[in-house]
């Protein structure tokens, strides 16, 4: 198969044995080349076509709310409404109280009293209560213009049509705010153009040249012994990083895996500096002024665009208070 580069610089052919599956949350640009070669070009492609970007609020927990069709009935819940097993969907406060504890289930109550009873299924992360203009659900603190006066503040992002591990889910939310509840805009953002032209074509001469592994496990180790250099504050060279992995992992990869990997890093980062967001809400980590926690693609393969320098290596390390 062959992929013409989104600026149309570049063909790159692909062989159909490799993997192909999309990851069923949303991952990392640059982790991508783990996946396949065909993946990280897919992943490219729809990086650079897309405009639109959903802003990620660093929110916490995540709540999943609306209307069961198969029922009718309103319901509010945590990502355990998607699971396999022991699917936890709450209608009363009784369903709360029998599959939640804690301060989830305190949330989670909340949610139930003020949540306006919409229609389709909405997955929203939870900011806090109202009556404040500074909150810090998670790793990164929100100061806003004004008091919020409604119950509870969500940021709702991603929209869904059923109940279930496999249900589809859409990028892209925007809920007015009612009587009891504060909806923020995740939509109100843009990527403003740029000229990647020759940053792209690097990689994607790069690209027939990386080792990818079929191995789930190792796809799994990668990701971990990034994370491992993220939590550090500083990436490698691509020599050092191959140098680093385990000797049973060793064959599954190659330098030049890590080059695309660095390749690519670089072409999301030049990516968060184009976006444009149209708000007026400060963020802050540890008291130092920084950027929101990242994006999300709008596409039908989105993928997080996020500082992994900045909030990846300070939702590692700083101590969390939800």
């Amino acid at each position: 198969m062959e992929y013409r580069s989104a600026c149309g610089c570049a063909i790159i052919r692909v062989t159909d044995e490799e993997h192909t599956l999309p990851n069923k949350h949303l991952e990392h640009l640059e982790d991508s080349i783990f996946d396949g070669r065909r993946v990280a070009v897919a992943a490219i492609k729809d990086t650079l076509l897309c405009s639109k970007v959903s802003v990620k609020w660093d929110g916490a927990p995540a709540i999943v709310f609306g209307t069961n069709p198969e029922n009718g009935k309103f319901f509010v819940g945590t990502k355990s409404v998607f699971n396999k097993v022991k699917v936890k969907i709450n209608y009363t406060n009784e369903d709360i109280d029998q599959n939640h504890t804690g301060a989830v289930a305190d949330i989670l109550r909340l949610c139930l009293r003020h949540l306006p009873r919409t229609a389709g299924i909405t997955q929203a992360d939870f900011i806090g209560v109202g009556g404040g203009r500074q909150y810090t659900p998670n790793t990164i603190t929100y100061r806003f213009p004004d008091t919020i006066r409604r119950d509870i503040i969500l940021a709702p992002h991603t929209s869904y049509t059923e109940i279930s591990p496999t249900a589809k889910a859409t990028i892209g939310v925007k809920l007015p705010s009612a009587l009891g509840t504060e909806f923020i805009d995740t939509t109100n953002a843009k990527l403003g153009r740029q000229n990647n032209i020759k940053l792209v074509t690097e990689i994607l001469s790069l690209i027939p040249f990386c080792k990818v592994t079929k191995d789930k496990y190792a796809r799994v180790y990668f990701r971990t012994l990034i994370n491992k250099f993220v939590r550090c504050g500083s990436l490698p060279s691509p020599e050092l990083m191959y140098t680093m992995v385990d000797a049973k992992y060793k064959e599954e990869v190659n330098v030049t895996t890590f080059r695309v990997w660095h390749k690519l890093f670089q072409l999301k980062q030049r990516l968060l500096d184009a976006i444009v967001v149209n708000g007026n809400v400060e963020c802050y980590i540890d008291g130092k002024p920084t950027r929101h926690e990242g994006f999300v693609t709008v596409s039908t393969n989105p993928y997080k665009l996020v500082d992994r320098l900045t909030f990846s290596k300070a939702n590692f390390n700083l101590s969390k208070n939800w």
